[in-house]
């Protein structure tokens, strides 16, 4: 229900997710994880790459929960292959080391690395397939969850986007304006057909004004 929906801020599309990050707005899961030297070892440095080993393995971790638990439309979610891809796309995107041979990192992957491994299809629904670099399609709706392949829908046809991503407040003058309908697909103007089809090949980003659970 729209009444249980909050205002959409700066802070409000960065989410925790089972331990780990999801920047809904850049379009990023994070996850970080901390090591302790193995105090065995002769120094800091000679402790510090264990240390740096077992961080990663630990975020990878948190990375691997987040996810499996995050939404792509509805219920839906990556399956574990997907999941075991997207993994392998994940790198070091921040890095402390301790004084005394600890550390601290940070692993990422971006929306599309997942998209490349979600590859979720339906016998009504095309999927799309391409990462190719491309201008995004601007979107702007009242509320709506935050979904990371949500469904659109114009002159009956139905595709997924290829991935979206999040902004706060009002939209730009040539974003295309679209309302969700009950069961959770976003409706395009009518004689939007070439629209839909950019939309299956590209990236989306979609202004609203609040953020639906």
């Amino acid at each position: 229900m729209l009444a249980h929906a909050h205002l959409a801020t700066a802070a409000s599309l960065v989410r925790p997710l089972a331990g780990a990050e999801v920047d809904w707005s850049a379009g990023t899961v994070t996850a970080s994880a901390g090591a302790a030297a193995d105090m065995r070892m002769p120094s800091p440095a000679a402790a510090r790459p264990g240390a740096e080993r077992r961080a990663r393995a630990a975020a990878l971790d948190k990375l691997r929960a987040a996810l499996r638990a995050l939404p792509l439309r509805g219920k839906q979610r990556l399956g574990e292959k997907q999941v075991e891809a997207a993994l392998g796309q994940a790198s070091t995107t921040r890095i402390e080391y301790q004084s005394n041979g600890g550390v601290v990192l940070w692993v990422g992957v971006r929306f599309t690395d997942l998209v490349a491994s979600a590859a979720t299809t339906s016998t009504s629904t095309t999927t799309a397939t391409s990462t190719t670099t491309t201008t995004a399609t601007v979107l702007a709706v009242a509320a709506m969850p935050l979904e990371l392949e949500p469904l659109l829908v114009s002159g009956g046809k139905e595709i997924v986007a290829g991935h979206a991503r999040y902004h706060q407040g009002p939209p730009p003058t040539d974003a295309i304006n679209v309302r969700r309908d009950d069961n959770g697909r976003l409706l395009l103007p009518s004689g939007s057909q070439s629209t839909l089809d950019q939309l299956a090949a590209g990236p989306v980003v979609i202004y609203l004004q609040k953020v639906l659970p």
